[in-house]
């Protein structure tokens, strides 16, 4: 049986994510509602609107949530090492934090910049975590 509380920060890192978008789904919702936006309809892409990025904020949540999610839990199924496993999931999360405050703000532009260098970053996690899942599950345990 897998020793569970070992990756606590990366089950909690986990939660918080999903917690972020639920948060950010509530406040899209309700900004669009107020806007008298029909369900499911889009903003004009206007990178100084604020409802905007804030549905941007949403969207790359969720886009990149379904990543990392998969990968943290999939290692942790594995028995990848847990510090590993527990800080690249907690420096997910960060990154993934950053990036939306960093939208949320309007601070830098719609393409490039530090965001996207977040997001990069982010990817990077997922990558690691998607190794160190391999190494686990194919590699140590033959």
């Amino acid at each position: 049986m897998q020793d569970f509380a070992s990756y606590g920060w990366a089950l909690a890192a986990v939660a918080l994510y999903g917690v972020m978008a639920q948060v950010l789904n509530a406040a899209t919702g309700i900004r669009k509602g107020k806007l008298k936006m029909v369900p499911g309809a889009h903003h004009t892409p206007d990178f100084a609107n604020a409802a905007y990025r804030l549905d941007r904020a949403y969207m790359n949540s969720i886009e990149t949530m379904v990543f990392y999610t998969a990968l943290v839990l999939s290692a942790v199924m594995a028995g990848a090492n847990p510090t590993l496993v527990n800080g690249l999931a907690v420096i997910g999360l960060l990154l993934r934090v950053a990036a939306n405050y960093l939208y949320l703000r309007g601070i830098g532009g719609q393409y490039g910049g530090l965001r996207t260098g977040l997001s990069v970053g982010g990817a990077g996690v997922n990558i690691l975590l998607a190794l160190a899942t391999f190494y686990a599950a194919v590699w140590y345990h033959q």
